[in-house]
Order: structure tokens, then sequence, then C-alpha cells
């Protein structure tokens, strides 16, 4: 596929308003780089109009699922269920990001067997415009690979290559 790719829901096993990112802007065998918007409308925003950095963690799980995504895609497959199973190390280096904000999830694999559907994926969450700097495009002055972090972690992920046989493994 080519990117930028700005239709996600055939990439992922999520729907509607779960779906937090908004483009993949690259992809290759091991990485992937997405960026998430956060408007007035998105599912976590707190009372306050601020999205929580909790919410990191299901940002960055999207974008490893994004990556399994265009890769499934890219074989005519559907995209497979898959499950957090844990991380790391989780570093939220912010409690909240304004509404307005532009976010980009960045995943690289470090460890995957697509035997067993296991995989460790290094995930950097980055604020690219920044709602609470009166909209400052950061990208324009130092580049998305630049842009402040807001959230590191190391996700554990599996994703079994036939899920059908694993649940009923799991209910016998």
């Amino acid at each position: 596929m080519q990117t930028p790719i700005r239709h996600l829901a055939p990439l992922l096993p999520h729907a509607g308003s779960m779906i937090l990112l908004d483009e993949i802007v690259a992809y290759s065998d091991s990485q992937l780089q997405a960026l998430a918007r956060i408007g007035s409308d998105h599912l976590f925003l707190d009372e306050n109009g601020r999205l929580p950095m909790w919410c990191a963690i299901e940002i960055m799980a999207q974008g490893v699922a994004a990556l399994a995504g265009c890769h499934a895609h890219d074989a005519g497959q559907p995209p497979r269920l898959g499950f957090l199973l844990g991380s790391r190390r989780i570093d939220i280096l912010r409690p909240t990001v304004a509404q307005g904000s532009l976010l980009c999830v960045q995943v690289d694999a470090s460890t995957r067997d697509e035997a067993s559907g296991f995989g460790v994926f290094d995930c950097r969450l980055s604020i690219v415009q920044d709602a609470d700097a009166i909209g400052i495009d950061i990208t324009a002055d130092i580049g998305i690979d630049h842009a402040p972090t807001v959230a590191t972690a190391k996700l554990s992920v599996f994703s079994p290559p036939d899920i059908e046989h694993y649940l009923q493994e799991q209910t016998a």
C-alpha cells in the first residue's frame, strides 16, 4: 500500500470511535509511523477536554496492530486479533495532552516470532502539534522524528496465527 493511509478500518480489528489513529505516515517490514489527532470528539477526553496519557498505551498498541494490519493487507488477509500482554517499561512524560494536538506514534519491532504470534515492540509517542503551545507546528522546525516525546513503552503482544483454534483451546 502507498502511504499516507487515511482509511484505517480495514487494517485494524477495532471499529468506530475505538480507532484512535488517523493516518499511517509510513511503514516497512518492522516499523510504522502513524498520526493521531486529538479532536473534540475523542473517546477518551477528560472533563477538562484533555487526553489523559494513560491512553498512550492504547495508541501505541494500535500502532503495533496497524503494522500487523498493513502486513496482513499486503498478503491479502484480514487483520488478526491481537492481545497486549504487557510492557517491560512504560514512561509517561506528561500527564495530559490538549484537545487539538497531533500525536505521532512510532513502532519498531525488536522481537517477532510469526509462528507463535509473539512480538515485542519499542514504541514512542511524540507531540507533533501542541495545542498548549498555541497550535505551533513543531515539525516545521525540527522534523517529526525530533518532536518532543510524551510517552515510550516496550510492548509485548500476542496474535495467534489461528485465533479460532486458540480460543477453543482456552475454553476446553
